[in-house]
């Protein structure tokens, strides 16, 4: 017999197969407001159920939050209702998150069933798409192609009167559940804004106006400029530009 030999044990199989046991003994809920006042804010993974099919599988440092920002990203976006939306979830010791455990689920549930985490990998997360994927003409991918942004989205923060640009894009960028990003001077202080517009106003005509017409009238204040809406996001530069799969919003030309 020998006197020396080697051993392993593929912690992250056991975990993929004792977390799948934990999805199975929970049943969906409604991706409200109400529900997820009860969901801790912890770490852990979870799932997004459509229609009772498994669609996405993430993990989070704050599972509360990282749901809410999802539920409104959903409403957010055409083609897709809100009340279509479930979830289930399991808070997860930070030992084992370290072994990104949705990965393996992922995988497992896309071997299992081909329409299983359809919205892994297509765009569904929150990342910007970055300004490479606009000036390359990169066509959207799934969740965005699918279901694309409501540029008529009410901005109710955005009240009747008079507004700082700078301080206008800022509060929209906030609020949005999509991202906007618009030009700044120093990418790393985007706060400080751009030269153009941190000095200029806009009159706002009414409370909650849909965000393509604020960015309509801010492009105006600002010649040169122009406003893109795209399926995921809207932009803001100083350009006069033709996107493959951006569709113009204002181009104010130069006095």
């Amino acid at each position: 017999m020998p006197f020396c030999d080697k051993f392993d044990i593929d912690l992250i199989t056991a975990l993929q197969e004792q977390l799948r046991a934990a999805f199975k003994k929970l049943t969906p809920g409604a991706l409200t407001e109400e529900n997820l006042e009860k969901v801790p804010a912890e770490q852990g993974v979870y799932h997004l159920h459509r229609s009772g099919v498994l669609v996405y599988v993430g993990k989070a440092a704050n599972l509360r939050s990282r749901l809410r920002d999802h539920r409104l990203k959903i409403k957010g976006r055409r083609n897709i209702e809100i009340s279509e939306m479930g979830f289930t979830c399991l808070t997860v010791s930070r030992n084992w998150t370290a072994l990104a455990p949705e990965n393996s689920l992922i995988d497992y549930y896309k071997k299992q069933s081909g329409n299983s985490c359809e919205w892994n990998g297509k765009s569904f997360g929150p990342h910007d798409p970055g300004r490479n994927r606009e000036t390359t003409n990169k066509a959207p991918l799934g969740f965005d192609s699918q279901f694309p942004i409501r540029d008529d989205w009410p901005c109710g923060a955005v009240t009747a009167g008079e507004w700082n640009i700078r301080d206008l894009l800022m509060l929209m960028k906030a609020k949005l559940p999509f991202d906007l990003r618009f030009e700044v001077a120093d990418k790393k202080k985007y706060r400080e804004g751009h030269p153009d517009y941190n000095n200029l106003t806009v009159t706002v005509p009414a409370t909650g106006l849909p965000v393509n017409e604020l960015l309509r009238l801010i492009t105006q204040q600002l010649p040169g400029w122009q406003s893109t809406r795209f399926p995921s996001h809207m932009i803001l530069y100083q350009e006069a530009r033709n996107y493959a799969h951006g569709i113009v919003i204002w181009q104010q030309p130069l006095i």
